[in-house]
């Protein structure tokens, strides 16, 4: 028996093997990762162009266009997958399943790094369209609405207006620190870590 024929059965099996709606999540995969890296070369998302970024993931542009309609589809694409992972290390603790902070806010801020290039692009389309600044706002509303939850847990007699206010301030604070440290750390991550636990405390105390 010749290998050589059995290695070419297997290659045509295997490829016949990967059904359509895997090879589009690869193909999509293909362009996500393509934004990032792009990203990832100081560049800002407004410059980036649809052909410039198929021609980084290897497909044409009519193939992006049959993925994503549009420069904002894909970044808001993009930013789902921060808000899964970033919504995934908090929900623990928010839900008051657990009451280690710190590791809550490292798991946070690890979702921040992993996708770093993500969060600046989004920060940035913000600013501009009006879609992606609709998406922003409600990336925050939902871990302001689990802070008022988990706040009011703890303390029964805080009035409704204060938690609020008290949540409102530390998701947004605390977004904004882990921002700013990804593109410009002024302090080590473990002090800025130490940091925003202490100012989380002062509205959850240990229980």
């Amino acid at each position: 028996m010749s290998y050589g024929i059995v290695e070419g059965v297997s290659s045509v099996l295997s490829r016949r093997s990967t059904s359509p709606e895997d090879q589009r999540g690869q193909t999509r995969a293909k362009i996500l990762d393509a934004t990032v890296q792009l990203l990832g070369e100081d560049r800002a998302f407004a410059e980036l162009s649809v052909g410039e970024i198929s021609g980084r993931a290897g497909v044409s542009r009519p193939t992006f266009y049959s993925y994503f309609q549009d420069k904002r589809a894909l970044i808001l694409a993009l930013g789902d997958g921060f808000e899964t992972d970033a919504r995934t290390a908090a929900q623990p603790w928010l839900r008051n399943d657990t009451d280690d902070l710190r590791a809550t806010l490292t798991g946070v801020l690890g979702a921040f790094v992993t996708h770093k290039a993500t969060v600046g692009a989004v920060v940035e389309a913000a600013t501009y369209d009006a879609d992606v600044a609709v998406f922003w706002r409600e990336f925050h509303e939902w871990f302001i609405v689990n802070t008022v939850q988990r706040a009011t847990t703890s303390d029964p007699d805080l009035a409704r207006e204060d938690a609020e206010a008290l949540a409102y301030s530390l998701v947004w604070m605390t977004e904004r620190s882990f921002t700013e440290y990804l593109a410009s750390p002024r302090v080590s991550e473990a002090a800025l870590l130490r940091a925003i636990e202490r100012l989380w405390r002062t509205v959850v105390p240990v229980d």
